[in-house]
C-alpha cells in the first residue's frame, strides 16, 4: 500500500482496490458522534421532609356494674355509720338498740354494715369484678346466716328478718351485676405534630 500525500487532506493510505478491477473501494467515512458528556446523576425526586407525628389514643371505660356496686356500698356505709353513731360506743356494743330506716340495729351491726359497704366501695373504685363478687358473697352469706339463725343474733345484733332479706337482695344484686353486666370502652385517636 502506498501512501499518498495530499496537502489539503494530509497523509493517508491509498484506498484499497479490488484485484483485477481498477475501481477503488471507497472507505467509509467515520461517523462523528457527539462525545458523551460526563456522567451526571439524575436529580433525586423532591421528597418532602417527614414531619414527626404521634398518634394519641385516649380511652374511657364505662363500668356500669361498678356504679351499682359503689351505690350499694355507699348505702351500706351510710346506714351502718348512722346506726353506730346513734347507738354510741360508750357502753356495751349490743345496747342500746336503735332504728335506722325502720330496721333495728346495734352498734355492732352498724359497724359490720359499714365495713362491708366500705369493701364494696373500694371494689367499685378499683373496678374489680372479683373483689365485688367476693364481698357480695360475704354479704349474702352473712344475710343467710342472719335469716337462718335469727334468734341467735336477736340480742347481739338486733337483726330483723326483714332487714336480713334486704341485705340478701343487695348481695344478689352485687353478684349478678358483677357477673353479667358488660363493660363498654370508648377509644378516641388523634394525630398531633411532635
Amino acid at each position: 500500500m502506498s501512501v499518498q500525500n495530499d496537502p489539503a487532506r494530509g497523509p493517508f493510505a491509498a484506498p484499497p482496490t479490488i484485484p483485477g478491477d481498477d475501481r477503488r473501494v471507497q472507505t467509509a467515512r467515520p461517523v462523528v458522534e457527539p462525545v458523551a458528556t460526563a456522567y451526571q446523576p439524575t436529580p433525586a425526586p423532591m421528597v418532602a421532609q417527614p414531619v414527626e407525628q404521634r398518634v394519641v389514643t385516649t380511652g374511657r371505660r364505662y363500668a356500669v356494674d361498678s356504679f351499682i356496686v359503689g351505690a350499694i356500698g355507699v348505702a351500706l356505709i351510710t346506714v351502718g355509720l348512722i346506726a353506730a353513731v346513734r347507738a354510741g360506743f360508750n357502753g356495751p356494743m349490743d345496747d342500746p338498740v336503735v332504728k335506722v330506716l325502720g330496721f333495728t340495729h346495734t352498734a355492732t351491726l352498724g359497724l359490720i354494715e359499714a365495713g362491708i359497704g366500705l369493701c364494696l366501695l373500694i371494689a367499685a373504685l378499683a373496678t374489680s369484678r372479683a373483689m365485688a363478687i367476693f364481698f357480695g358473697l360475704v354479704l349474702g352469706i352473712g344475710a343467710v346466716v342472719g335469716l337462718v339463725q335469727n334468734d341467735s343474733f336477736d340480742r347481739s345484733l338486733a337483726l330483723q328478718t326483714s332487714h336480713a332479706w334486704v341485705l340478701l337482695a343487695a348481695a344478689v344484686v352485687v353478684v349478678l351485676v358483677s357477673l353479667l353486666v358488660p363493660r363498654a370502652w370508648r377509644r378516641t385517636s388523634r394525630v398531633e405534630a411532635a
